[in-house]
């Protein structure tokens, strides 16, 4: 419904669209003179037809299709029409700040710009009306009730502003906006700080150490304290609704306080953002679980001479983790956290990319947490290329903890013997604890859950296995670090019980009760003969082991000797080859003796025969062909005088051996 120079029409697209007429009963009722059509459609126009004009029945239509008169529609339209979208309201609203860092909540947003847009249409549609007030009533009260009518006829979802219903509070709200603005729209609660009880820094000071206090008071122990503070300074009670209010707007700042700088760090701070590695053996993690699963433990009391049996114990698990698609390279088990426990499981690790790949390779960071951080760093070191200890008391840093959360639903709680989730959680989460009672006596015993923790990783390694080769196998060549063996034996071997030395025949080693025969095939070994040497070994692996002095500076692998069998009737494959290989080392012993030897003959040669000469001289009353010998021996002591010519040594011995005609070196 609208105006149109004067008359109330309708849409005659609107008539069709709701069934009233048909486009072919509207051309004749047109036709005939029924319908006046006071504006013809075109192009995005459409067709008006005269309100007026129409037969009563069409009349009726419309009123039971709109739900009330439709002059009263046209007069809310006309209000409606004169509403405008203005861009400085909408800005004003969204940016208005309430203090430094709060601004207005959205939905008062959108009310204070709704109000604020149909106020606008009011002024414009007064302006139009003010030369023809009689029209709108007669009486200036009576157009603000028409107007509030219309304000209230205003579709709320399209327009949801809180205008007044009461024509004069409306007017009132109208005069009110023209003379202060907008800011006039937005409520005291929000605007006027002067009315509220903490009006000032000293008063907030006081409820905000009281909010940070480390004993945690709650909003009725606040409101106490802080109103027994304000009666002796004479400011005003609060309520705990106030505290409450303080509470969340305060809570960034007293958070620290509250629960400490750790939680602060980790639940407020600015947190940093990671991507996973894009290959394997990039990065790895460590860190100790207590496994959710309860074994079984029999004890004898000394005093009593009874056992007693208890079912609360959890092992612990070392797990070292790749964090390239979370596969668990190594891990070892035991009772509690504890260096030899890490270090088995780093050894676990070396051993399994052998498995994988070998040969055994090194990661190129590995990050642990600051458990014997100092005890554990060199190896550490060893195993990669970069050690990164996280931050003290910052579990985000590893991914390892929410990967154990992820075993311990995924694996752990489908056993009899699970234990729960942490401490924190809610207790409709843990486990029925007369259930445990029920069925402890099947709890297994540490090595039963030692293979249940062993069964869980293996299942994990199976399933991530294919994609960790795959990927091993597109990584650049360059960035595979191999881990010597010398390396692994010197930072995880075990330790023989004492010192040996090297022998004619090898190094004889007792490892484990058992003599075993070793040798080494770099030469430089036997340079050693005095050194006591200590021996490190793989249990699992005693093929070779690692010989190292006191300080460590010298370092050998040692082969264990191959024995070749006396008869030749006795030989099998693989004793020709060894045997050549120890005539092959002697021959480069000997060679090297050779070269040796040489070595010294060349560098004597340049100086022996005048210095024999000198010497002789100097102990041997040998006269000249002319019977002088002081001569002879004063000769030298002038030459040694400043000044004199010094004399060419290696001429002199090139005569001396001509001369006599023997070579010094064969008289040797």
């Amino acid at each position: 419904m609208e105006y149109y120079n004067n008359t109330l029409a309708v849409e005659a697209s609107w008539l069709m669209d709701e069934g009233i007429v048909t486009k072919e009963n509207f051309k004749l009722l047109a036709h005939r003179k029924h319908f006046n059509v006071v504006r013809r459609g075109c192009r995005n126009t459409p067709a008006l037809v005269a309100y007026d004009s129409m037969p009563e029945r069409f009349k009726r239509m419309i009123v039971d299709k709109i739900g009330r008169d439709p002059y009263q529609v046209a007069k809310y339209n006309q209000l409606e029409e004169c509403i405008e979208a203005n861009i400085q309201t909408s800005v004003f609203f969204e940016t208005y700040a309430i203090d430094e860092s709060r601004h207005l909540p959205k939905e008062k947003q959108r009310e204070y710009y709704a109000n604020a847009i149909v106020l606008d249409a009011i002024h414009t549609l007064i302006n139009k009306k003010k030369a023809k007030r009689r029209s709108m009533g007669g009486k200036a009260s009576r157009a603000w009730e028409q107007l509030s009518e219309a304000v209230q006829e205003l579709d709320k979802t399209k327009y949801p502003h809180a205008l007044p219903e009461n024509p004069r509070r409306l007017e009132d709200r109208y005069k009110k906006y023209r003379s202060e603005g907008l800011e006039s729209l937005i409520h005291k609660n929000y605007k006027n700080k002067n009315a509220a009880k903490v009006d000032d820094d000293v008063k907030e000071s006081v409820l905000a150490e009281l909010l940070d206090d480390p004993r945690n008071f709650d909003n009725a122990q606040v409101m106490r304290l802080y109103n027994t503070m304000a009666q002796m300074a004479g400011w005003k009670n609060i309520t705990q609704a106030t505290v409450g209010v303080w509470r969340d707007r305060l809570d960034t700042k007293i958070y620290a306080g509250r629960r400490g700088y750790v939680a602060f760090s980790n639940k407020k701070s600015m947190q940093v953002k990671r991507s996973a590695p894009t290959c394997p053996l990039y990065f790895w993690t460590l860190d100790g679980w207590d496994v959710e699963l309860l074994f079984q433990k029999t004890e004898a009391n000394k005093k009593t001479g009874y056992s007693n049996t208890t079912y609360h114990h959890r092992p612990t698990v070392i797990i070292v983790l790749d964090a390239y698609n979370k596969y668990p390279v190594g891990y070892a088990i035991g009772l509690n956290e504890s260096p030899e426990l890490i270090k088995a499981a780093l050894r676990n690790a070396a051993k399994h990319t052998a498995e994988l790949f070998g040969a055994m390779y090194r990661t190129h960071q590995i990050q642990s947490d600051r458990y014997a951080i100092s005890h554990l760093t060199p190896y550490y070191e060893i195993m990669a290329k970069h050690s990164t200890p996280a931050r003290a008391k910052n579990a985000k840093a590893k991914i390892i903890e929410p990967y154990f959360n992820s075993l311990n639903k995924k694996y752990c709680q489908m056993q009899t013997n699970w234990s729960g989730f942490g401490i924190q959680s809610k207790k409709e989460s843990q486990p029925n604890v007369e259930f445990l009672n029920k069925h402890k006596s099947s709890f297994p015993d540490f090595d039963g859950v030692c293979e249940q923790v062993v069964k869980m990783i293996e299942a994990e390694r199976a399933e991530k296995l294919e994609q960790y080769l795959q990927q091993w196998g597109k990584m650049p060549a360059a960035d595979k670090i191999e881990f010597k063996r010398e390396n692994f034996l010197l930072a995880f071997g075990q330790r023989t019980d004492r010192r040996n030395m090297l022998q004619d025949n090898g190094m004889k080693v007792t490892i484990e009760g058992i003599k075993r025969d070793y040798d080494c095939f770099d030469l430089s070994f036997r340079d050693h003969y005095s050194t006591h040497w200590e021996i490190r070994y793989d249990p699992e692996d005693l093929t070779t082991v690692l010989a190292v002095n006191e300080d460590e500076t010298l370092r050998y692998i040692l082969e264990e000797k191959y024995v070749q069998p006396m008869a030749l009737k006795d030989r099998k494959p693989g004793d020709s080859g060894a045997l050549q290989r120890v005539n092959d080392f002697k021959e480069l012993q000997k060679e090297q003796i050779e070269t040796f030897r040489a070595k010294n003959i060349e560098n004597l040669s340049k100086v022996m025969p005048i210095l024999l000469q000198n010497e002789t001289l100097s102990k041997l009353m040998l006269t000249d062909s002319n019977g002088q010998h002081k001569d002879r021996r004063n000769d030298q002591r002038r030459a040694k005088q400043p000044g004199a010519v010094k004399p060419n040594f290696k001429k002199a011995a090139e005569d001396v051996i001509e001369n006599e005609e023997t070579n010094f070196f064969e008289m040797y």
